[in-house]
């Protein structure tokens, strides 16, 4: 990867660009995953992600830049083809049969000091502020149901995926000052096209603060989207040997959501997390364990086990390596 690395930058810098750079990075996983009630119980999956990162400096010192990730999962019985995602993601079912693949939006930004400005395939202010993806829970993530903004749906704003970010459009402003950071960004929403339920405007923020080793975090969201997130609170930090984050937020038609989840790694090599969360329109509370053994070099194995917003149990195990 170093080498790749040295002759990319090497190839830009000839090419009479000052201070340009592209780098390369990403992970792999795979392992098995057993949903509850699922058609096929227990199936293989895995994911391959490559993250490419090109930005160039101006002679101001204003860095200019872009993010894209080539990725594909394969959860399920087939392998490769791009068939996107099933009804069940937009209910919170972990998507048991999902195999997607390709490149996803470009984000491009420009940055000088604490502020930058990003285009395209945005973060999303709500989808960015601390706390709301505090652990990933497992190998997979069992469909992200301890989140506290509705992952499960269409809630999130940055696609990672290899299903183009199409219609996911926006503008953002991220500043940062110290201790001190705050995040906006609008979007115009073409999700699912035709269905105008998925269609709309968002306008988002966040604002926080950091103080005495535990942070806070406001965020705020005027959308079209019925499902969005309206408001977010979150308090993050360590008690003894335990990282805390607790979470409320209103999730318009969905409800309220209470989260907590704690992390806590037990001997040098080995991290335990545990997750709860309650939201008013699931059929269930969710709640979780996970565990991540360090194995070196950026490679893990990870497991874990959720009651889901059905009530039905998820569980995965497997290996990750990061490059």
């Amino acid at each position: 990867m170093k080498k790749v690395l040295f002759a990319t930058t090497a190839l830009v810098a000839t090419a009479g660009v000052a201070a340009a750079d592209v780098t390369f990075g990403g992970y792999g996983r795979f392992g098995i995953i057993h949903v509850e009630g699922a058609a096929n119980e227990t199936t293989i999956t895995s994911r391959f992600r490559l993250q490419i990162d090109a930005t160039a400096e101006s002679d101001s010192g204003i860095v200019f830049g872009a993010r894209a990730r080539i990725q594909q999962d394969n959860d399920g019985d087939s392998n490769g083809a791009n068939v996107g995602e099933d009804a069940s993601s937009i209910s919170g079912i972990y998507r048991a049969d999902r195999i997607e693949s390709g490149i996803n939006g470009v984000r491009f930004f420009a940055r000088s000091g604490g502020l930058e400005v990003g285009v395209g395939n945005i973060f999303g202010a709500i989808d960015s502020m601390p706390g709301m993806y505090p652990v990933e829970l497992g190998l997979t993530g069992l469909s992200y149901d301890y989140i506290l903004n509705g992952a499960g749906g269409f809630s999130s704003t940055y696609d990672s995926d290899g299903n183009g970010a199409a219609g996911r459009n926006g503008v953002e402003i991220m500043y940062s000052m110290g201790d001190l950071s705050a995040h906006l960004s609008y979007q115009e929403l073409d999700l699912i096209p035709g269905n105008a339920i998925m269609d709309g405007d968002r306008i988002e923020g966040y604002i926080a603060y950091t103080f005495s080793g535990w942070t806070v975090a406001l965020g705020l969201q005027d959308s079209d989207i019925a499902t969005d997130t309206e408001l977010a609170l979150t308090v993050g930090g360590s008690v003894g040997i335990a990282d805390l984050t607790f979470g409320y937020a209103d999730n318009g038609t969905q409800g309220d959501a209470f989260a907590i989840t704690a992390a806590f790694d037990v001997g040098a090599a080995t991290r335990v997390t545990v997750v709860v969360l309650d939201q008013d329109n699931y059929a269930d509370t969710v709640y979780g364990v996970g565990v991540n053994h360090d194995l070196g070099g950026g490679t893990s194995i990870r497991g874990g086990i959720q009651n889901n917003n059905a009530g039905n149990t998820v569980a995965d195990l497997g290996v990750r390596f990061n490059f």
